[in-house]
């Protein structure tokens, strides 16, 4: 059985929670079992969102057996195949589900909580996340996602499907391209303008996996 482990990590409104739907929707359209769970209370309080993306794919040769299934929405520790952190403080306090092989999308963008921002806490900086991130796994890919959407789109709308496509492009998640649009068509209104975000989003992806 193919197992594929997918944390989603940011602030509220950052769309976590529709993310974490759309992997989670393309997965049933393809047949392939998938569960989850979210954290999404703090979001009232400028707190943290987490949406948990759990694939289980068995394989033609493999029979059946409940057993193997997952039982917890929840990513054990140690075990993301990928996280994609909308913001890099909330990439590097979720970095214990990371693992050498990871494969981490991340935001460069900085939203500081609360406490920065009344100067009661610094913020850390850039290097210095990067740098304990990349102690986990070395496959980190930083993009400035706020500055991709509006500069192609002119706003910070497509965010989500940006990041869906540097996902696939990045790793081996097992549901096609083709799975991803499905849905989108069916929860987006303007599929043609998310349609492109996730084509660019999928083109940049392979370009940086390519390079390494």
């Amino acid at each position: 059985m193919r197992t594929y482990d997918i944390l989603i990590c940011g602030f509220g409104g950052q769309g976590v929670i529709t993310l974490g739907n759309l992997f989670k929707l393309a997965a049933i359209k393809q047949g392939i079992s998938v569960s989850g769970a979210e954290r999404r209370g703090g979001a009232q309080r400028e707190g943290g969102v987490v949406s948990h993306v759990r694939y289980r794919v068995w394989e033609k040769e493999e029979a059946y057996d409940e057993r193997r299934m997952t039982r917890s929405g929840l990513i054990p520790s140690g075990k993301a195949n990928m996280m994609i952190a909308f913001e890099p403080l909330e990439g590097l306090r979720h970095c214990n589900f990371l693992n050498s092989r990871s494969v981490v999308v991340l935001n460069t963008e900085a939203s500081p909580p609360t406490l920065v921002r009344m100067k009661q806490y610094a913020y850390p900086p850039w290097d210095e996340i990067l740098g304990a991130l990349r102690g986990f796994t070395p496959f980190i890919y930083p993009f400035n996602l706020n500055e991709l959407s509006r500069d192609y789109f002119g706003d910070f709308l497509h965010i989500s499907v940006i990041s869906l496509g540097l996902a696939l492009g990045l790793g081996d998640i097992p549901v096609s391209p083709e799975k991803f649009l499905e849905v989108i068509q069916e929860r987006f209104p303007d599929f043609e303008e998310n349609r492109r975000g996730f084509d660019f989003g999928f083109r940049l992806g392979l370009s940086a996996r390519r390079q390494g």
